[in-house]
């Protein structure tokens, strides 16, 4: 069958390859999803090994086919689906193991979706472009550090795997893949007060990161606050221990949660102040 490029297929046809990822994933005994299994070059192995194997497969011709080869082992269940829009933790067990060869559209796509969904996984152990690895991994002041190594980083713990080249796929991508894997932590790494503020400043600051951070997220947080901004900023800053004229990827993550924190704070005040104006001037007036 050949593949689609709708879904961005590429099938690993390498089997020595295949069964040095599964080994390397170290899942026997244990309950395993995989997401985009095509023609099947892991999905054997991981049965031979799993406890439990879930297979996720957007394309209709290819989910039909695993049904077809594990029609008679009750230990595997084909869902036929898209991961990013599946509700996946209300299809399988928590704790799963997650081996996959993602597609370079959605590839990080998903994993952000995994990582999000904390105590879903128990590791995930995928293939990406190598590039995507190497910026998962990338350390502060390097050229790849940017908001995919924070926020994943702040999640999980990352460990490189085996690089493949081109020719171990059918059709051969133009770029070098890599295998990766990450173990979810229970919590974020740091305190982050709010994951959700977090996240967004976070892609603000590296919104323009060669800039220094009163240029990007400064003005971000001016706006934010609103009157007042300018002074309320340089109080974030301060209680964070950033200089304004750092650049985002200098910072270690334990200083983008510290910032993050300081927003929190700041917002708090904020509000408090505005409270207590509110009911000063109702008192005056009564």
């Amino acid at each position: 069958m050949a593949p689609r490029a709708r879904w961005g297929q590429n099938f690993l046809v390498d089997k020595q390859a295949a069964e040095r990822i599964v080994a390397w994933a170290a899942i026997d005994g244990a309950p395993v999803l995989e997401i985009g299994p095509g023609r099947g070059a892991l999905t054997h192995l991981l049965a031979a090994r799993a406890a439990r194997l879930w297979l996720v497969e957007v394309d209709p011709e290819l989910a039909a086919i695993q049904r077809v080869c594990f029609v008679d082992d009750g230990r595997v269940t084909v869902i036929e689906g898209d991961a990013l829009r599946l509700d996946l933790p209300s299809l399988i067990d928590a704790g799963v193991h997650v081996v996959a060869n993602l597609p370079y559209e959605s590839g990080t796509a998903i994993v952000a979706s995994l990582l999000a969904r904390r105590g879903f996984t128990a590791d995930i152990v995928v293939m990406l472009q190598r590039e995507v690895v190497e910026r998962l991994a990338a350390k502060p002041g390097g050229k790849t550090y940017g908001s995919l190594s924070v926020l994943t980083q702040m999640t999980a713990d990352v460990e490189r795997g085996m690089v493949l080249a081109p020719r171990a796929f059918r059709p051969r991508p133009k770029v070098e893949s890599q295998m990766v894997r990450l173990r979810q932590l229970p919590a974020p790494r740091f305190d982050v007060g709010d994951e959700t503020l977090f996240r967004e400043m976070v892609y603000q600051a590296f919104s323009m990161r060669r800039k220094m951070l009163r240029n990007s997220l400064g003005r971000w947080l001016v706006a934010r606050f609103g009157e007042g901004g300018e002074a309320a900023c340089l109080r974030v800053f301060s209680a964070a221990a950033v200089l304004t004229t750092a650049r985002p990827e200098e910072l270690p993550g334990e200083a983008f949660a510290a910032l993050s924190r300081a927003i929190v704070a700041e917002d708090e005040k904020l509000r408090s102040g505005a409270e207590h104006g509110a009911a000063d001037h109702a008192g005056s007036g009564s």
